[in-house]
Order: C-alpha cells, then sequence, then structure tokens
C-alpha cells in the first residue's frame, strides 16, 4: 500500500472521522501532505509485519494547541530535525515513520515529512483515535518508555528531555510547548520493529482510508456508511438545539444536544465535551463513551464536524465507532477510559448501545 495523490483525500477524511471531534482541522495538512507528494513522490505505507525486528521506529506528530497549530504553516523541515535528533539518541537513522495519533493533522504531517524524507511510513498509530495527553497511547500501556522526547518548534530550536516516566514525560512536554509558541512538533516513543509489532495499534493507516474511501462513494446517507465500515452504530439523526462551551483544566469543555425523531418519537442526545466527544447520554442514560469513537458528521455534506464547530440548528448524524481492542481492556480502560477524563461512569461499549435508539 501506498499513500499518494489518488487516495490522500480519503486517507485526512478517515483521520477526521476518527477524530472524535478533536485533533485539529485536517485542511491544511492535507494541502501540505499532497504538495509533498507531488514534489517527492508517494509514501510507502509498511505493515507492522514486514517490519525488520531491529527496524527503528519514530512516532512523530504534533504537540500542543490545535487551534494554534491552524494559525500557521509548518516548513516541512521539522520531520528531518526530528529525525536527526532521534538518530543521534538512539545510535542507529530512523528507518520508518510513525503517526501517534491518527486523527486530525497528526495523521498527515507524518506523512508530509515521509515524503520528503523519502521513508516508509507504518500502517500503526499509538491512539487509534484522538486522545489529549502523550501518555494516553497503546505504547504506554505496552511498557514501553516515551523518553527521550524530541521538540522542535520548526524555527531551528530543538529540545530533548529525559524524563522519569511517561506522565513526568507528559508534564515536562507540555511546559516545553508553551515556551516553543504553543504547538511544536515531538518523536516519542521511538521503538524498534519488533516491539511496534504488538506496542502499536496495527492497521491504522490502512482503517483511515477505508473508512474515507467509504463516506466518498456515498452521495447520502453517511452516518450509516460508516457503522456499516467500523461496526458501529448510530445513534441519532437531527439538528444542535443546544451549544455550550467553557474553558478549564487545559481542556475545551462543553456539551451539545441533538435532537430529532424516528419511529420512537422525539429524540434528545446529550454530547459530553473535552477537546473531543467523550460521552453520549439520552434519557439521562449512558449510550456511548470514551475510548469508542463519537463522531458528529454533517448531514448536508457529509463531513465530520468537530467540537469547536458544532454550531445552534446544524443537521448533524452521530455514530459511536468501537474502539482498537487494546482500550476495551482493563489496562486500556484505566488509562482512557470515561474516569480518566473525569467522568463516574463505566465504560459504554457497543454491546451497551441500545438497539433502535
Amino acid at each position: 500500500m501506498r499513500l499518494d495523490a489518488e487516495n490522500i483525500e480519503a486517507f485526512a477524511l478517515g483521520c477526521a472521522v476518527l477524530s472524535a471531534g478533536g485533533g485539529g482541522d485536517t485542511a491544511i495538512g492535507l494541502a501540505m501532505a499532497r504538495h509533498a507528494i507531488e514534489c517527492h513522490g508517494p509514501v510507502e505505507v509498511v505493515a507492522a509485519a514486514d517490519l525488520a525486528p531491529d527496524a527503528l521506529v519514530m512516532p512523530c506528530g504534533l504537540i500542543g494547541s490545535p487551534t494554534v497549530a491552524q494559525e500557521r504553516i509548518w516548513s516541512g523541515d521539522e520531520g528531518e530535525r526530528l529525525a536527526n535528533a532521534v538518530a543521534r539518541l538512539h545510535g542507529a537513522r530512523v528507518d520508518v515513520l510513525m503517526c501517534y495519533e491518527i486523527a486530525g493533522a497528526n495523521g498527515l504531517l507524518p506523512v508530509l515529512w515521509a515524503a520528503r524524507l523519502g521513508t516508509p511510513l507504518l500502517d500503526a498509530d499509538g491512539m487509534g483515535r484522538a486522545f489529549p495527553e502523550m501518555q494516553q497511547q497503546a505504547m504506554h500501556v505496552a511498557g514501553v518508555a516515551a523518553s527521550p522526547v524530541v521538540l522542535n518548534d520548526g524555527r531551528d530550536n530543538d529540545i530533548v528531555l529525559h524524563s522519569a516516566d511517561n506522565l513526568a514525560a507528559e508534564r515536562l512536554a507540555r511546559s516545553c510547548t508553551a515556551a516553543l509558541g504553543g504547538t511544536c512538533a515531538g518523536a516519542l516513543y521511538v521503538m524498534s520493529g519488533r516491539v511496534a509489532r504488538s506496542a502499536a495499534i496495527v492497521g491504522s493507516v490502512s482503517r483511515a482510508v477505508a473508512v474515507g474511501d467509504a463516506m466518498h462513494v456515498r452521495r447520502s446517507g453517511w452516518p450509516a456508511a460508516l457503522a456499516d465500515e467500523t461496526g458501529g452504530r448510530v445513534l441519532i439523526e437531527g439538528r444542535i438545539v443546544e451549544v455550550e462551551r467553557s474553558g478549564g483544566a487545559g481542556f475545551a469543555r462543553g456539551h451539545a444536544v441533538v435532537e430529532g425523531t424516528d419511529v420512537q418519537g422525539l429524540r434528545r442526545l446529550r454530547l459530553e465535551l473535552q477537546n473531543e466527544v467523550l460521552v453520549a447520554l439520552e434519557d439521562g442514560e449512558v449510550v456511548a463513551t470514551v475510548p469508542d469513537v463519537i463522531a458528529v458528521l454533517g448531514l448536508v455534506d457529509g463531513r465530520p464536524v468537530g467540537t469547536e464547530r458544532l454550531q445552534y440548528s446544524q443537521r448533524v448524524g452521530v455514530v459511536a465507532v468501537p474502539a482498537p481492542e487494546v482500550w476495551r481492556s482493563a489496562a486500556g480502560l484505566a488509562v482512557v477510559g470515561p474516569r480518566s477524563f473525569g467522568y463516574d461512569l463505566d465504560y459504554a461499549g457497543p454491546g451497551a448501545v441500545r438497539a433502535g435508539r
């Protein structure tokens, strides 16, 4: 498989869908990835099973505010600086890049960097969706160290962090990101091919392309298309009748209410927001929660709607997409389950979503 001019738009759409409303806008990242492919050629996508055991895998992407990232155009040299720094730290060249987050802009910038470097991209990632913190990665659950973390601001400033543990790496990287302008490029959880095979979420790039393709071929019925492709479930289709936002604790918080009708009559679905859509409730009953992807799609064009773009009277469909298996385990839920985001709730997995509701 490779990412080229024929499928890069489908990949970008899949990244936007899997972001659960977070991860930042894909428009700029798509334009940059498309330009890099035009100039440097397609990006080879390598299956985890085909990795050499001693291959050096560099997960990478943006760290910091997606909003700030939309206000700046990256040069494309960040990937080379990250790879050079990682090579010096590990005493070997980087063989494969990997998206640490297959969502929003973070799914696309590694494509830009891989094209410019002539380096393959691994068909895997660390999240399978968007999460806000660096320890919320499958590699963390597998016991891989995030450190040393390399940060670059795109202006020839590099920072290398050696941390005591992955929680400390998250805290220190956030502090450094503020000093680097609020957002920066980062490389973390660097590992061997042998480790990546079991520690990363495999098949993420292929999954994003498949999701994007499934959405592209439809002219209507996008929520159903997404549910069919992913084994998910359409929660509601209707109109947003309430939106509330507030800041605090580093997250864009709030809620939105979608009102719709079906054979059961009038229904109202409440979405709880913290950067991403994390919980969906109907009549006070929890019907879907993080780590499942709760995707909001516009019914006019089928495009995913980020949490920052939810608007009163917007017509949307809401789909719950099952999380990767690692996040549905006890160890995974301890890191990215509802309680890790401050909700005193149990995980409401796909089987807990009521049929026909």
